[in-house]
Parts: structure tokens; sequence; C-alpha cells
């Protein structure tokens, strides 16, 4: 078993992802003053929140314990990962499209994309479900500590990240519109992104990270790099007009920042279950009223 207080260690300052990272948070927050003032202090107090968010997280899985797994080459394994990242990103895959409004094509291709051939490569090399977070393990804990994690998200990210908050205290949606749409917000995403991403980024890209570094701090920093820079060209598509720029920005404070609690959920954990919970959660929430349009209700 994993003793879990050894999670952050002093000399983890020191080391070059630790540098690394800090050197493009300073980057990213000078870049923020200079081109967007007006989203400085929101981001900067989301980064600072999520860090909290953190703490909290390490406290609350005190008594979690985490089985600790052999991978024999990280390094292989790893850069099959960034293959199939690079497969994602630039490659151009064939076209599935049933020419509907749920993208049921791009929910394919992800799951394939980011589940299957992982999957396929992991127990080619004999890992084991639970290695990959596949375990019904501490499911209770687990899922109430993605519950407590959500909670503590939902306010500032439906008030600050989004206008959700706003649109539904303004009354212009129905109690059970609300609801209905949460939920089927929250299993919408769990397809689209949830349960994809977290399993790629975490069990899989994390995991091999921490394993070539020999540390879980290293882990969690440069795979929350991967996960939220890789953003920044969809950003750009999202949103016409954006600068370059203001997408790392973007990208950086939101995506990368979510992606330090979703790495130390998973690090403290290894298991999917709180991870896919928030994410689902938080993507659902940001998009509630985008699903509502979508169900017609």
């Amino acid at each position: 078993m994993i003793n879990q207080e050894e999670f952050f260690k002093k000399e983890d300052l020191k080391t070059p992802s630790v540098l690394v990272f800090s050197a493009i948070y300073i980057f990213a927050v000078v870049l923020v003053f200079l081109n967007e003032p007006e989203n400085a202090l929101p981001y900067i107090g989301l980064s600072i929140g999520i860090l909290f968010l953190c703490w909290l997280i390490i406290d609350l899985t005190k008594k979690i314990k985490v089985q600790d797994i052999e991978i024999k080459r990280p390094g292989l394994e790893l850069i099959v990962g960034l293959l199939i990242l690079i497969i994602w990103d630039y490659l151009p895959l064939p076209k599935i499209d049933f020419g509907d409004k749920w993208n049921i094509g791009i929910i394919i291709k992800k799951t394939i994309i980011f589940i299957g051939l992982p999957f396929l490569f992991l127990k080619f090399r004999k890992n084991s479900l639970s290695s990959m977070g596949l375990t019904s393990k501490n499911w209770k804990k687990n899922l109430w500590v993605g519950f407590i994690v959500f909670l503590a998200l939902a306010i500032p990210n439906a008030f600050l990240v989004g206008n959700t908050g706003g649109e539904i205290l303004s009354g212009k949606y129905s109690a059970p519109q609300v609801g209905i749409g949460l939920f089927s917000s929250f299993i919408y995403f769990f397809l689209m992104a949830g349960f994809s991403e977290e399993f790629f980024f975490r069990a899989f890209i994390q995991t091999r990270i921490s394993y070539l570094f020999k540390s879980s701090v290293s882990g969690v920093l440069l795979t929350s790099l991967i996960f939220g820079l890789g953003h920044i060209q969809g950003i750009m598509q999202w949103y016409p007009g954006t600068t370059i720029a203001e997408a790392f920005c973007r990208a950086f404070f939101l995506q990368t920042v979510m992606g330090l609690m979703f790495g130390v959920l998973w690090e403290r954990t290894r298991n999917l279950i709180p991870c896919v919970f928030v994410h689902s959660g938080v993507n659902g929430l940001n998009n509630l009223f985008s699903i509502i349009t979508k169900l017609g209700i």
C-alpha cells in the first residue's frame, strides 16, 4: 500500500516539473494582465481556489488506502499514449456523422481513441483493471469525495466560469427544467468527456509520467499541462475571434488548473469514480442550458 502522507515532500519543490509549471503560471499571469485585465483576478482567484481544493482532497483521502502498481516500461507506454494523443489532435480521422445535434459521432470516435486503444494496449501489456482505476473498491468513499469536491466547485463555477448561476436565479427556467437538464447534462458529458478523458489522461498518461519521473507531483503537474494546453486549438474554434494569447490564458487557468485537481483526485484514490464524477458534473453544469435547449423542454 502507498503511504498517503508522502504525496508531497519538500524536495518536490526543487524538481524541474515544479519549476517549469511555476514559470508557465507566472507567464500566464503576465499575459492575462496584458491582454485581458478584466479576467486577471477571476483567473488568479480560481487557481488559488483549486489549490485549496487540492489540499481538501488530500485531507479527505487520508484514510483511503491505494494499491501501488508496477509498470515495467513506463517510458514505452507513455510514448504510445502520446502517439494516441497526436492521432486525436492532428490526424484527419474519418468523419462519423449521424446528422444529429448530439454529436454522437464525436462521442464514438473519442471512446475508440481515448478508451478503446489505450485499454487494448494496457491489457496487452498485462495491466490489471484495478491499475487503470476500473475497480469498485472503496467506491462509496471515492464517490463521497467526488461529491464533496463537486459541491465545493459548483457555486464558483456556476457564477465565475459561466452564467449558469445567474440564469437559474433569473427564474427563466423552472425547477423541473433545471433538474432534468442537470441529470441529462451529467450523463451527456459523462459520455462526451468525463470518462474518456479521465481514463486516458489520469489512468494512462499521468500514471506513466509519475513512474517515469518517480514523482507523483511531477505526474500531476505535467499531465495537467498536457491536458490543459491541448485545449488551445479547441478554444479558438469554440470562440471565434479569440487570439492565441487569450486561448492560452483560458486553457491554462481553466483546463490546466482544473487538471491539477483531477490529477490529485486520481493520485490520492487511484480510482476513476471521483475524477469522472467531478469532470462530468462540472462540464454538465457549465453547459446546462445548451442541453435544455437540445432536449426542447
